[in-house]
């Protein structure tokens, strides 16, 4: 049985939505997944229900997100980076990071490959 499936992406703010424009859902069309600003994607359906090659469109505009994210926020001071991050994860992950006793460019890449994977 074929399913129905049109591709469809836009912006609402926090990221990119993405659609399944050949579905109506609630007077909308039926959201499949969101690309964070950080590039990480969340499904809200199965990954079968996508197209392979769709898939592979949604992955790639992500991977794009995630470059674009990355090589933005590595332009700021060692610093700011630190307290971005601190700013942004949750008090267990913080206080593992405060009580860690290397200096900030021993535990800064570590910290930066956790955020990442949240944003």
């Amino acid at each position: 049985m074929s399913r129905k499936f049109e591709l469809f992406m836009c912006y609402l703010g926090n990221g990119i939505t993405v659609c399944n424009k050949a579905v109506m859902e609630n007077n909308d069309y039926k959201h499949i997944a969101h690309i964070s600003e950080g590039g990480n994607i969340k499904l809200y359906v199965k990954e079968s229900y996508i197209p392979l090659e769709d898939m592979e469109i949604i992955q790639k505009c992500a991977d794009s997100k995630k470059k674009d994210f990355q090589g933005k926020f590595e332009k700021f001071s060692d610093i700011k980076q630190y307290m971005i991050i601190l700013d942004n994860i949750p008090f267990n992950k913080f206080l593992e990071f405060t009580k860690d006793k290397r200096n900030l460019t021993g535990k800064l890449p570590e910290m930066r490959e956790y955020y990442y994977s949240i944003v």
